[in-house]
């Protein structure tokens, strides 16, 4: 085995590990689909506010987009499905989106694995930004179904007071 894939699946490794991490969660809330092509909705703890419908928000000290959603194949041919996040660090220090935020996928109401690559460009997660800085990055996500819809999730790590989501229709 190279270099390159004993560093990719170890990167993988620590991504599920986090995504594990976080969704020991007792909090339940569920947002009802919508017939459009994307649906996004943005939930928070507060039952005084009424939910507001978003796919970019800041999430703590940090704002994030969930943009697009592409199609490619893993490292052994697999269908994944790419999902491109914006990161901005607006806190003091320097972050990356991998210790930051946690994004999960789902298909068909079941979890979404995380996807390990062959092409470069897919650990951008573990680029560190100074304050201010944005980062455009992938996250590909082993998909069970290339035709149900992707719903994807964003939340502050170890935090789900506040939540992004949106949902892409498969064609």
């Amino acid at each position: 085995m190279n270099m390159k894939k004993i560093v990719l699946i170890g990167i993988g490794v620590l991504v599920v590990g986090g995504v594990l991490v976080n969704m020991g969660s007792d909090e339940k809330k569920e947002t009802p689909a919508k017939k459009e092509e994307t649906t996004s909705t943005v939930v928070k703890n507060k039952e005084s506010e009424a939910p507001a419908v978003t796919d970019a928000g800041d999430l703590g000290d940090y704002h994030v987009a969930i943009k697009e959603f592409t199609f490619a194949k893993d490292y052994s041919g697999a269908d994944v499905g790419v999902v491109e996040y914006e990161f901005t660090n607006n806190s003091d220090t320097n972050a990356m989106f991998l210790t930051s935020i946690t994004t999960k996928a789902f298909q068909n109401g079941a979890a979404l694995q995380l996807a390990i690559m062959a092409e470069e460009g897919y650990v951008d997660s573990m680029t560190e930004i100074q304050p201010g800085a944005t980062l455009n990055l992938k996250v590909p996500y082993k998909l069970s179904d290339l035709s149900a819809p992707v719903s994807v999730e964003a939340t502050k790590l170890f935090s789900n007071k506040e939540k992004l989501s949106k949902e892409f229709i498969l064609q």
